[in-house]
């Protein structure tokens, strides 16, 4: 008993150094930052002389982690340093020609780098490493596990069977919402809204509403639903979401004989809006005319998510279910851009040259299951949707796995939460969350993951740090 006493004791003292060092360095930079070098006498930075780097402090913390870099001219101009965590950039409070002040960046990796670049040519690294400590958390946002009912109203005495989702940039989320079952009764295109304490519907009839998403710029809502090929779905902010029905106008051809259709995704780098049905089809949709123009055809099956990456500008990333052939249970990705050169004079080979740049990046194994590493030689179970976030970590909602996977910028994949292969309900850290068949995931801005529980009929939300 003793020996754990003084174990936390150790930890809870650590933790209250850290503390208490942290705010010292904020107030200390605050000053330094606000009063000039002059109160110190020292000199200002001199960008004629070399710039020497000596050490930081706290060498580990979490994010937002307030640091020490010291060394000799360092520059006291924000704007004339860059300060990076790995390949991470870190935000610059201000110093002293002798002390710099920064704050650790979201997710830059387990043992980090820290490298400064000065108005923009001169690079110096640090000798030592930074151990950044994550942290990832569950809380359930609304939903009591109720199967079948459906309640609007505030959050506590929502009743929900959430399948798929998104967010939006003003921390709406828009729900998917019919049973777990696959029965169509409370199928209803609903709004989540955590600070207004609110979750209501959008639509008020009944409807096969598949996956949601929203435009980063206008916030404007798109959701396939499968009445007839051409059917979706816009809810736009100015109009307080109200639905409205489009149709898309086929520029080469109807692209199916049904409209199964189930996911939507824009692409930031060409504003466009891209689906994909069931029979293989990928279309491009102006978001303004609704003009739609076929640019690939894929193999017949389920995919449920549709997802673009910073970073890679026009490469769509596509996750399919376990009844598409070849592509079975895995990601692939294609370049929406490969025949733009070519649509005008030879539509024919422009599509060529799309489907010419599909490859499937996950495992080969079209039979699932649960593995971690390479991406390259990663497996998945059932794959629900898939989101890239602004740092280009793209989430998975693996649904018979039960848990919630992550692929790294560096292409590695990682379990954030759940054990994989036991269901079950509850909220908590790694070692003690549990899901049942996750089926949607949406990021909010701040970074806040958001996963549809089906299985649960609950919202749940992670916080990453």
């Amino acid at each position: 008993m003793d020996f754990f006493i003084k174990k936390r004791s150790v930890k809870f003292l650590k933790h209250l150094r850290k503390a208490v060092i942290g705010a010292f360095v904020c107030t200390w930079a605050v000053l330094m930052f606000s009063c000039g070098e002059s109160a110190e006498g020292e000199k200002t930075y001199d960008p004629n002389k070399p710039t020497t780097l000596n050490n930081f402090y706290p060498n580990e913390g979490k994010f937002k982690e307030k640091v020490m870099l010291t060394g000799t001219n360092l520059p006291t101009d924000p704007e004339q340093v860059r300060v990076y965590f790995n390949q991470r950039r870190a935000p610059v409070i201000g110093g002293t020609t002798e002390r710099m002040y920064v704050m650790a960046p979201r997710l830059p990796g387990d043992e980090c780098v820290i490298s400064m670049v000065i108005n923009d040519k001169d690079s110096l690294i640090f000798n030592d490493i930074f151990q950044y400590e994550e942290s990832i958390t569950v809380t359930t946002v609304a939903g009591n596990g109720d199967q079948v009912g459906f309640q609007e109203g505030p959050l506590a005495s929502a009743i929900l069977q959430p399948r798929y989702i998104c967010c939006d940039n003003q921390g709406n989320v828009f729900i998917s919402n019919w049973r777990h079952d696959d029965n169509r009764d409370n199928c209803y295109l609903c709004r989540l809204n955590e600070e207004e304490n609110i979750f209501t519907r959008l639509s008020t009839t009944r409807g096969e509403t598949n996956i949601p998403c929203c435009d980063p710029v206008t916030g404007i809502m798109s959701v396939a639903i499968e009445q007839t090929i051409g059917a979706f779905i816009t809810a736009n902010p100015d109009e307080y979401w109200a639905p409205r029905q489009r149709e898309m106008k086929f520029t080469n051809g109807q692209p199916a004989t049904a409209g199964w259709k189930h996911c939507m995704v824009v692409n930031p780098t060409d504003g466009y809006l891209y689906v994909r049905w069931y029979h293989g089809p990928i279309v491009r949709i102006n978001q303004i005319t609704y003009e739609a123009y076929i640019i690939a055809t894929s193999e017949q099956g389920d995919s449920y998510g549709l997802t673009f990456r910073p970073g890679e500008p026009n490469i769509l990333y596509i996750s399919f279910w376990g009844n598409a052939g070849p592509y079975s249970r895995s990601i692939i990705t294609v370049d929406v851009s490969a025949g733009n050169d070519l649509e005008a004079s030879d539509p024919v080979a422009a599509r060529a040259a799309v489907e010419a740049t599909m490859q499937r990046v996950s495992s080969p194994s079209t039979g699932g299951g649960h593995r971690d590493g390479p991406l390259a030689i990663a497996q998945f179970g059932q794959i629900g949707q898939i989101y890239c976030d602004q740092d280009g970590f793209i989430y998975v909602a693996d649904y018979d796995n039960h848990c919630i996977r992550r692929i790294t910028p560096e292409n590695q994949v990682e379990t954030v939460l759940g054990i994989p292969g036991t269901s079950g309900w509850k909220d908590g850290t790694r070692d003690e969350a549990l899901f049942y068949n996750p089926r949607g995931i949406a990021i909010a801005p701040d970074g806040s993951v958001y996963v549809a529980d089906a299985g649960n009929s609950r919202i749940r939300k992670l916080s990453v740090n």
